[in-house]
């Protein structure tokens, strides 16, 4: 009797060490999947203020060919409002934080 209770409790110790070890894992997997995430936010965040920066230039360009009959004037006026759009953008950026 006593050796079968010896045998149930090895297994049962085996079976601890078991599940700790695939704890371990798990929680470093969840470590390494909670850094990815971030980054991918990070890169999500990124990609989207350079796609809104590109949409704002080519809003710029339109709006600058309808507005300027000529080249030069339409270069002038297209620095002239990429200068507003960057201080709205800081204005905003710094209001919303």
């Amino acid at each position: 009797m006593n050796e079968a209770l010896l045998a149930r409790l090895n297994l049962l110790e085996n079976k601890v060490r078991e599940l700790v070890e695939k704890y371990k894992l798990i929680r470093q997997e969840c470590a390494y999947l909670s850094e990815e995430n971030l980054t991918l936010k990070e890169t999500i965040k990124k990609q989207s203020l350079q796609l809104n920066n590109l949409e704002n230039q080519y809003k710029i360009s339109k709006l600058v060919a309808s507005i300027a009959p000529d080249a030069e004037s339409a270069a002038e006026l297209r620095e002239k409002i990429d200068a507003y759009i960057t201080d709205i953008d800081r204005c905003i950026d710094f209001l919303s934080k």
